[in-house]
């Protein structure tokens, strides 16, 4: 399945202007603190410098949704998640998510580019939430 991030938010101002970022999910994999974490591979690779580690060649990220009850799956759109940079390519073989092997940088929006009706699917998904919580819809 692909992804395409389009917009970012608290991005490193050297990457904001690379937009859309294709990314190619690869695989699901856990973490320490969540079992939903999804790796995936750029289409294109980009350098990265980090302040605290040095210089880097991005390409693989892991990305998380942010709201509970959602995730990467096909078909969906608009899904708030958070971008984190894999800075060791060791990560890719592992059967779970060393945080030591990867830096998180930005929010951000990801859609599939197969989506039929991005607005439509966020919002019919946001309205199940409510409903969920607060009774049914007149």
């Amino acid at each position: 399945m692909d992804l395409t991030i389009r917009s970012v938010k608290y991005a490193p101002g050297d990457k904001s202007d690379q937009l859309p970022l294709r990314v190619t999910v690869l695989r699901e994999i856990p973490g320490p603190d969540r079992p939903d974490y999804w790796l995936g591979k750029l289409e294109e690779p980009f350098r990265w410098t980090s302040k605290e580690d040095g210089d880097f060649e991005i390409s693989y990220l892991v990305l998380a949704a942010q709201w509970d009850d959602t995730g990467v799956s096909p078909g969906i759109t608009r899904l708030p998640v958070g971008i984190a940079y894999v800075i060791d390519d060791s990560l890719i073989d592992d059967d779970e998510l060393g945080l030591d092997k990867i830096r998180y940088v930005a929010h951000a929006v990801a859609d599939d580019p197969d989506a039929e009706n991005p607005v439509e699917s966020l919002v019919s998904r946001f309205t199940d939430k409510l409903v969920g919580m607060f009774g049914k819809r007149s």
